[in-house]
């Protein structure tokens, strides 16, 4: 029982928690803190965490300057493009300078709903097409072709999403309705289209965004692949 009647502490000055290491630095040269203390600071310092200590790297100054350079935005050509079609926001209805052909502006709407909105997606004008194909480098495209090119271009995106929707009608219920709808045939199925009720049962598809993958195989790709290997002299 001897440690509860312990002498009391001397008297002296009180010693901090977490004592500081007593430095004679000086802050950096250009430091708003060399000013003098009788003139105020043009403006005030930001007032930090007593959780959080400013974190200083390199012997820089905590305080920044006003007019301090800032990061530069990004301006990489990626951040330019649109993501839903990988196509710069704004594409040109400009007329180049050497063009001698005059293109229509006119863009047409296509069938293929939206993902993001109530609408379809449309289709860039001859003149869009054109302005995109000089960016590509293809300067020795025909002008006057411009528009038949788009016309095809067309056609084949109309002609792939109608695949796209007949595929969903077959198979978003599940492998045993689509094989039930593809036993009797090309016809049969055709015919069992009216066997859908409403959209409420299969909902109509939507086109969220257009991305090439050249580098990704398809299934049936990967198939005849698998078959070159095992028959090449059929399937090599």
């Amino acid at each position: 029982m001897g440690w509860f009647w312990a002498e009391p502490a001397t008297a002296g000055q009180p010693v901090a928690r977490h004592p500081l290491p007593n430095s004679n630095a000086s802050p950096p040269p250009g430091c708003p803190m060399h000013t003098s203390s009788t003139t105020s600071l043009p403006f005030a310092p930001p007032k930090t965490s007593s959780l959080t200590p400013p974190s200083t790297s390199g012997g820089s100054c905590p305080v920044k300057a006003p007019n301090a350079p800032t990061a530069p935005k990004s301006s990489s050509t990626l951040s330019k493009l649109n993501p839903l079609n990988y196509m710069p926001s704004n594409l040109s209805q400009s007329r180049d300078s050497n063009q001698t052909v005059d293109l229509p502006i006119e863009r047409e709407i296509s069938s293929i709903p939206r993902g993001d909105a109530e609408t379809n997606w449309e289709y860039p004008s001859p003149q869009q097409m054109y302005n995109a194909m000089l960016r590509k480098g293809y300067d020795d495209t025909p002008q006057d072709a411009v528009e038949s090119m788009v016309a095809v271009h067309n056609f084949l995106n109309e002609g792939a999403w109608a695949e796209i929707v007949e595929w969903e009608r077959r198979f978003s219920r599940g492998l045993s309705y689509g094989w039930q709808a593809c036993r009797h045939g090309e016809q049969g199925s055709m015919t069992g289209a009216g066997m859908v009720a409403s959209e409420e049962d299969v909902p109509r598809p939507r086109l969220l965004r257009f991305q090439g993958r050249p580098n990704e195989m398809t299934p049936k790709a990967r198939i005849l692949q698998m078959m070159g290997q095992v028959y090449p002299s059929r399937f090599g």
